[in-house]
């Protein structure tokens, strides 16, 4: 479902529109699940371009005011957001998919230390995040990049 917010969506698979995704995304292996909702063209692989216009659309979801920044209260909203991705998970998979959505968390965007998150920050994490995602550092996200 494109329109499920799973952080790392991560979603991993974080949609924009949804805070907290359904019963039946939560059965969805992570990987699965993170290709659903990233991989914006449905070609199997997320690209640099493709984490990046999400993240904007995630971003943009929770910035609540439109200020550009996630301040400390747009942030517990995201942060409840991506722990309703991990929910429902156990054993490895969770760790998976605690590991996807930790790659939007505010310790990880926060790249001047400031305790807010401007948008350019958060756009700038796509690199680092795909870097730690992509397991066999080919430079794209694909279902082999993550455990069976």
């Amino acid at each position: 479902m494109r329109n499920a917010l799973f952080v790392l969506s991560l979603t991993v698979s974080v949609m924009a529109t949804t805070a907290v995704a359904s019963a039946s995304e939560a059965q969805m292996p992570p990987g699965e699940r993170f290709l659903g909702v990233w991989d914006l063209n449905g070609n199997g692989t997320a690209t640099l371009d493709e984490l990046r216009t999400m993240r904007a659309r995630v971003f943009d979801s929770f910035d609540a005011n439109g200020d550009g920044v996630l301040d400390e209260s747009e942030y517990v909203a995201f942060d409840q957001a991506r722990e309703g991705d991990v929910a429902g998970y156990e054993g490895e998979e969770r760790e998976l998919m605690q590991r996807i959505t930790d790659g939007m968390s505010r310790s990880v965007s926060d790249a001047d230390g400031d305790g807010v998150v401007q948008r350019e920050e958060f756009l700038a994490g796509a690199e680092g995040w795909l870097v730690d995602l992509d397991a066999n550092g080919d430079g794209v996200i694909t279902a082999g990049d993550f455990p069976d």
